[in-house]
């Protein structure tokens, strides 16, 4: 299993807020866009995406399963599924001082395959899913509202 994390600060809206939030599936494709060289909704919690990855461009099929806040913190699972990403994507949140800011990891593990997907995933793939959940996570600050 390969793992990829990115991080953003949150500033000005609560964790419980960014929770209700992504916990809305419609939501998603604002985060999607522009991650994604295409974002097709296939329907309300499963979007259909396209990473352009050498030597060929990978489709990700993108589910949000649910909110879960059963460890006393505040995490949206979702899950991957494709040749080579097949995997959880979850966004883990946490309360930073002051409690108007929220920390957001977006956690990737996914399954590159074997040998050959194990070269893949070094020489390009991991590349290029690491600059989508840095697009993911620029996006969530953009869209996710601020109070005030």
């Amino acid at each position: 299993m390969a793992v990829i994390t990115t991080d953003i600060l949150l500033e000005g809206v609560r964790r419980d807020a960014v929770f209700d939030w992504l916990g809305e599936p419609a939501h998603h494709q604002a985060l999607l866009q522009g991650a994604f060289d295409d974002v097709r909704r296939v329907d309300d919690r499963t979007y259909e995406l396209k990473l352009r990855s050498k030597p060929v461009a990978r489709p990700i099929k993108y589910v949000v399963d649910r909110k879960d806040d059963s460890h006393g913190g505040r995490r949206v699972l979702c899950r991957t599924e494709g040749r080579r990403v097949a995997g959880s994507l979850h966004y883990s949140l946490r309360t930073m001082k002051p409690s108007t800011n929220t920390l957001l990891t977006v956690h990737f593990d996914y399954d590159p395959g074997r040998v050959l997907g194990a070269l893949l995933d070094q020489a390009v793939l991991r590349k290029d899913l690491e600059a989508a959940l840095k697009k993911i996570a620029e996006n969530a600050g953009g869209a996710i509202p601020r109070e005030g």
